[in-house]
């Protein structure tokens, strides 16, 4: 196990209820033997799992960082705790078997085994009947934290046997005040990336490793000038993303969906966004920008794809434009 950066928990920021449950459980002692934390990627599942370990192997119950437990947990070679993380794509039932060999003898020196799934939608249905063996019957001394985005990828007989822990997206401002103080980002890159990202710290800073904000603009230029030389460049650009490249087009739609919302009346577009589309450019754009979803999936030749999505964009903004300055578009509107 790799050595740990967790936080104590008042460094974890916008999730105070989710920290409340825990912290009143282990006020009392008396732990459920399963954790199911719920909520969008991102918003700090896996962080704050990691830090209620930290709290519960400390020999203070504080996650003091000074005692040996808190030093063998920080360097990742604490005996008790056990991280199944997928192998390749998926979680295997050979994961658990693995796991349940261990599970009937005493910890090693904690008071319990701890136990997390980082990524639970990941396992298989083999593992996933296997593991809910031992959520049924519990062996005494283990703590189970499973982490999910939602309960639709996982058995119901699974979440019945869990307490559910819900976490939030994080507000806007707090998104900000950790993009700045944590990672030292300027404040004008986090207010972008902020409103782009949705409450997810993880995507935040996934979108600044990438420097899509950058990438944004230089493609809402090309269809805003309509330039084939920057159309080309663009749809040369964008498939070098890879893996990350869905992530883009959700930025793409939240940059449209807050020019509806400007539209509309009802919110402002943020000024670090790059410029606010026309209005009658925003829905039949979205539209058609959530094809780019089925051309990922579908191994399309990206960047014909993207040529034909790009000068369709360019030539919609053009058109709606026109409608917006036209006395014709301007009784419309």
């Amino acid at each position: 196990m790799p050595e740990l950066k967790a936080l104590s928990f008042d460094e974890i920021k916008g999730q105070d209820r989710a920290l409340g449950i825990l912290l009143k459980a282990q006020g009392k002692a008396r732990l459920p033997h399963a954790y199911l934390f719920l909520g969008p990627e991102g918003v700090g599942k896996e962080t704050t799992a990691l830090s209620f370990f930290w709290r519960l192997l400390c020999e203070g119950k504080t996650a003091c960082g000074k005692c040996v437990p808190c030093a063998k947990f920080l360097r990742g070679n604490h005996p008790d705790v056990e991280i199944i993380s997928p192998a390749s794509k998926s979680l295997k039932i050979e994961q658990i078997r693995a796991l349940e060999a261990k599970l009937y003898f005493r910890p090693l020196e904690a008071e319990r085994r701890l136990i997390l799934f980082p990524d639970a939608e990941a396992m298989t249905r083999e593992a996933a009947n296997a593991l809910l063996k031992s959520l049924e019957e519990p062996p005494p001394y283990n703590l189970f934290v499973l982490v999910a985005k939602s309960t639709e990828g996982l058995l119901p007989t699974i979440v019945s046997r869990c307490q559910i822990v819900r976490f939030r997206p994080l507000p806007q401002k707090i998104l900000e005040q950790v993009l700045v103080e944590r990672f030292g980002l300027s404040e004008e890159e986090a207010k972008g990336l902020s409103c782009l990202a949705e409450g997810s710290l993880g995507r935040a800073l996934r979108l600044a490793e990438r420097g899509f904000l950058e990438e944004l603009s230089r493609f809402v230029k090309a269809i805003s000038t309509g330039k084939p030389s920057q159309i080309v460049a663009v749809a040369e650009t964008l498939p070098k993303l890879k893996e990350d490249l869905p992530l883009f087009w959700e930025m793409v739609l939240v940059w449209l969906r807050q020019g509806l919302l400007s539209h509309l009346e009802l919110d402002e577009f943020p000024e670090m966004l790059p410029e606010k589309p026309p209005r009658d450019f925003v829905v039949p754009a979205m539209e058609r920008v959530q094809q780019a979803f089925s051309a990922i999936q579908m191994n399309l030749n990206q960047e014909i794809f993207l040529l034909e999505l790009l000068t369709f964009l360019a030539e919609l903004w053009r058109k709606a434009l026109h409608a917006e300055v036209s006395p014709v578009g301007a009784r419309a509107a």
